[in-house]
């Protein structure tokens, strides 16, 4: 095995050139890269961290042991399991960001302020992670009875998230269809874009669009746009959970003619407990949006359920909606809305 780093680090001065030298022009084909403080790289693999060395693999110059003093950056999509001062991290692969050096785990995605902190990685334990990962549900409930009343009634949301590196899109549409015996009770369709932008492992700026109509509730058409900050509490392989607040411009046109536009607070919770790790979940989602203008012009939205396995990207789900809007656009309009509903939910 060659130790050329170290070799370099004990030799008089004018070795150092040399070996620096010979680290350059030795470029194996890998994806991965180690970058040096002086600002020099070397291609190859890296196979792990320990006594405060970087082992790694170069094709052509075999094993190197690299001070980690000397290491500032280091890409790498194979996986390990990292011993840092003061937490351990599972399942962790390196990226760079805006030219500062990044780890992604299971526990979430950290800065590394300095590859010292590092005290060891361990062996590759899975597949490289792909840099876009992709995730969506579309829930289906419908009914259809015929007799002494003949009801109809069909529920669609789809819902997608996008995640690449630090950004995240999460894209949701809703379509409800009622109808008894031949007369329509109830049509409205809402659809929301949410785009998320990771400041730290934790904190991220967000901003966020929806439309909605529901003529049954004298609501022609309803817009809003805003943006703000937003908090992950948690984002593990069993939980979810995060909350976010926006400062959001609303417009609103209701089927009597009137007009209402103003500024508004929007809040956003998001829950998600995998409770076996073999598909149930307990969910949560709520939002709530007050005017700046009014103290009693606020309204609350939440879904609440349980969605459970059938087979494969199969599971029932049963949840409850539960909606108050405490200025309705009419007097005879009720405030709450409230609905339970029994699904299909089809994963991909």
């Amino acid at each position: 095995m060659l130790r050329l780093p170290i070799i370099c680090s004990r030799k008089p001065d004018w070795v150092a050139p040399f070996c620096l030298l010979m680290l350059i022009i030795a470029a194996p084909a890998s994806a991965d890269r180690l970058h040096f403080n002086d600002g020099e790289s070397i291609t190859g693999a890296m196979l792990g961290i320990a006594d405060g060395q970087v082992q790694w693999n170069s094709a052509i110059l075999g094993d190197l042991f690299i001070d980690l003093h000397h290491v500032r950056y280091i890409e790498s999509g194979d996986h390990f399991d990292m011993e840092i001062t003061g937490a351990e991290m599972n399942n962790c692969w390196m990226f760079l960001q805006r030219g500062k050096q990044h780890l992604h785990c299971d526990e979430g995605i950290q800065q590394l302020a300095n590859w010292q902190l590092v005290i060891a990685a361990g062996e590759t334990i899975t597949e490289p992670q792909p840099w876009l990962k992709k995730k969506g549900s579309v829930i289906l409930a419908l009914e259809d009875a015929a007799g002494n009343t003949d009801v109809t009634r069909y529920d669609v949301n789809a819902r997608t998230e996008l995640r690449y590196l630090e950004s995240r899109h999460t894209i949701s549409m809703r379509y409800q269809d009622e109808s008894s015996n031949g007369d329509k009770t109830r049509e409205s369709w809402l659809g929301t874009y949410q785009y998320d932008q990771f400041l730290t492992e934790q904190w991220f700026a967000t901003g966020n669009a929806f439309y909605d109509e529901d003529r049954f509730r004298d609501l022609d058409q309803r817009a809003s746009v805003g943006g703000g900050l937003g908090y992950q509490f948690l984002e593990t392989a069993y939980f979810d959970l995060l909350g976010k607040g926006s400062l959001n411009y609303v417009k609103e046109r209701f089927t009597n003619g009137v007009v209402r536009e103003r500024p508004a607070f929007l809040w956003n919770l998001e829950f998600a407990w995998r409770v076996d790790g073999q598909g149930a979940e307990v969910f949560h989602r709520h939002a709530i949006l007050q005017s700046f203008e009014q103290g009693d012009d606020f309204e609350v939205n939440t879904i609440t359920g349980l969605k459970y396995p059938i087979n494969g990207s199969l599971s029932s789900i049963i949840q409850l909606e539960y909606n108050y809007d405490n200025l309705p656009a009419e007097t005879a309009i009720d405030k709450v809305d409230r609905k339970w509903s029994v699904g299909v939910n089809y994963d991909w």
